[in-house]
């Protein structure tokens, strides 16, 4: 059975703390975050350059994608020590 919403799901992770307080933010004001992030998405469209220049300051880090890298139990073993110099 198909989607029975109009427009695709869009999900991200932000921090809990971070999403807690800006839900709070977004309350007080009697707006909602999901409009919010439609509002930015507008924002964005309206303004790229002056937009994103009033982000960059709060950017987040890159975050590795997909899953970890299992460690390879060849190389979790002793390594060989480094040559010792002459004696």
């Amino acid at each position: 059975m198909s989607s029975q919403h109009r427009e695709p799901a869009l999900t991200i992770r932000p921090p809990a703390d971070l999403r807690k307080a800006v839900s709070g933010e977004l309350n007080e004001r009697n707006l909602e975050v999901q409009a919010f992030v439609v509002a930015c998405f507008n924002a964005l469209l309206a303004d790229p350059e002056g937009f994103l220049g009033e982000l960059s300051e709060h950017w987040p880090d890159k975050k590795p994608r997909g899953r970890p890298r299992k460690t390879d139990p060849a190389r979790t073993d002793s390594a060989p020590e480094a040559p010792q110099g002459h004696q």
